[in-house]
This record gives structure tokens, C-alpha cells and sequence, in this order.
């Protein structure tokens, strides 16, 4: 074997030990996940299942399963003529616009943070607070009760639009216009709220980029929109990826969706066959649309080739 053979042997060697020492640490942080979801998760999961296609009943000896199929999943629909049109399209829909939103949102947030200034540190917490304090108790206390008209009258929504509406039609604009703004005035503190992971993890991939980068375009007279869309934009875009998929679960699973509200409802009447019907429904079509959109999404991906 000549010296040349030998070295790029060795270099084979050294970089298999790599890889298995990187999937041995991959394998390593995502075992407490492992552990929880088989000692937490997996039990709960398979009833729910039973449940789904069975008539759940509460008697003094336990809970008793009667197998009924498809029922579970088709009674809403056909004993509420509303359900699909109001509850159901509502949930399914509200991603959309909410999943949209909040990653516009974190993207415009995450260059501001990215900046360099004074406070940058405590900024970067504050956004990430409502990540550590999410409860729906808590969202619900700082939305309606956060300013008191007086002490024995009803509380008003802070962060309603009625004052913007008010601007806006005084100013003219046409009604569907006006129905936009008016609808993302009403969302802002949910947007706020509901995007500090996906801060996090666009800080993550603009930290990422090479500074030379930047600089080799302004060299060249690149104006700084330009830059955002020829450098910023396209190194980002794999991180896009993954702010859209966790932005869409979140959407699906946040307590405001209407169709995990009348979920819960059931849950609580004691209609678990429902409930339990209802939320795999939910659960696959957002696998569904994760499906879709990831791969759409992926054919725009610019990945960087490090060798």
C-alpha cells in the first residue's frame, strides 16, 4: 500500500470515528425524550386510539370501551350542521394565518436582536420570557385583565382594535384592507407570545453567517436590501424551514384553535370517544399539511456545502 493509500485510509478512518461520535451524542441528547415519551406518552397514546373508535362509558367497576368504528369521527359532522364551517374550518385555517405571521414576525425580530447595542442581552431574554412563563392561564389574565375600566365594571381588551379601526376608516381604506389590519392589530400579543423559539432559532442561523460575506457585497456596492435577499434570506432559508414546521405544530396545538377549544370541551363532558376522535383527526391533518408544506418549502432550501 503506497504512503497515498495509506493517508487517505487513515483520513477515512478518523472521519468514521467522527460521525459515530456525533450520532453517539445525538443519540445521547435526545434520550431523556426517548425515556419520557415511552414512560409518559406511549400508554396514553394507545388508549386514546381506543378510545377514538369505541363508546367510552364511566361505570362504578371502571371504564368501559364499546367498539363503534367510524362514529366518533363522523357524529360532529353530521349532528352539527355548523361544525364544519365554523369550529372545524376555523381551527384548520387559523394556522395559516397565525404560523405566517409569527414567522415574519420572529425573522424581523431576529435581525433587530442580531444588532449590536447596548441592552441587546436583556432584549434577547425579554422576547424569550413567554417561553418560559406559556400557560394559557397566564395569556388569558395578561389579555383581558390587563387594564380595568373600573374596579366593579367589566375589564376591556387591551390590545383590541377598535381604535384602529376607527383610524382607518375615518382614513378611507376599503373594508377588506381594513378587516386585515384590524385582524393583525387583534393578534399582535399572540404573535409576541408565541414567538420566542422561533427567535431563538432564526438568531441561531443569522449568527451563522459568515461576516465576510456582508462585506465582500457592500465591496461591491450591494445596497442593504440587497444583501438581505441575495445573502441573508438564502442562508437563513434552512432555518425558515424549521421556523414554519415548529410554527405549524405550534398552531395546531395552541389553546386559541377553535377545534382543540371544542376538544377540550368534550374531553370535559366526559365525551372522551369524541374528544379522542376529534384530536387524532386534528393530528392528522396537520401531519398532512406538514407534509405538504415541508416539502414545498424544501425545494427552495439553499443549503451551504462546508467540504
Amino acid at each position: 500500500m503506497s504512503k497515498k493509500q495509506k493517508h487517505t485510509s487513515e483520513k477515512k478512518k478518523k472521519s468514521n470515528k467522527l460521525k459515530q461520535k456525533e450520532a453517539l451524542y445525538g443519540y445521547l441528547f435526545i434520550l431523556p425524550w426517548i425515556i419520557g415519551f415511552l414512560a409518559l406518552f406511549l400508554r396514553p397514546l394507545i388508549v386514546s386510539i381506543q378510545y377514538a373508535f369505541s363508546k367510552v362509558a364511566f361505570t362504578p367497576k371502571g371504564v368501559t370501551t364499546t367498539f363503534v368504528g367510524l362514529e366518533n369521527f363522523i357524529s360532529p359532522f353530521r349532528d352539527n350542521a355548523y361544525f364544519f364551517s365554523g369550529t372545524f374550518s376555523s381551527g384548520v385555517s387559523s394556522f395559516w394565518y397565525e404560523a405566517s405571521l409569527v414567522c415574519i414576525f420572529s425573522l424581523f425580530i431576529a435581525i433587530l436582536l442580531n444588532q449590536k447595542f447596548k441592552g441587546r442581552a436583556f432584549a434577547r431574554a425579554l422576547f424569550f420570557l413567554p417561553v418560559i412563563i406559556a400557560s394559557g392561564v397566564v395569556i388569558q389574565i395578561l389579555r383581558y385583565n390587563g387594564m380595568n375600566t373600573d374596579l366593579e365594571t367589566e375589564n376591556s381588551y387591551v390590545f383590541s382594535s377598535d381604535g384602529l379601526a376607527v383610524l382607518l376608516n375615518s382614513i378611507g381604506f376599503p373594508p377588506k384592507i381594513r378587516m386585515i389590519f384590524e385582524e393583525i392589530s387583534n393578534k399582535i400579543f399572540d404573535i409576541v407570545w408565541l414567538s420566542g423559539i422561533q427567535i431563538i432559532l432564526y438568531l441561531s442561523g443569522l449568527q451563522s453567517i459568515p461576516r465576510a460575506e456582508y462585506e465582500a457585497a457592500q465591496i461591491e456596492g450591494a445596497t442593504a436590501w440587497e444583501c438581505f435577499w441575495k445573502i441573508t434570506w438564502v442562508r437563513v432559508s434552512p432555518m425558515t424551514l424549521v421556523v414554519v414546521i415548529y410554527s405549524i405544530i405550534d398552531s395546531f396545538t395552541n389553546v386559541s384553535n377553535g377545534m382543540i377549544k371544542w376538544t377540550y370541551e368534550r374531553y370535559v363532558n366526559n365525551d372522551m370517544g369524541v374528544s379522542s376522535a376529534m384530536g387524532w383527526l386534528m393530528c392528522s391533518i396537520a401531519f398532512v399539511v406538514l407534509i405538504v408544506v415541508g416539502s414545498w418549502i424544501s425545494r427552495h432550501v439553499f443549503y451551504v456545502n462546508e467540504d
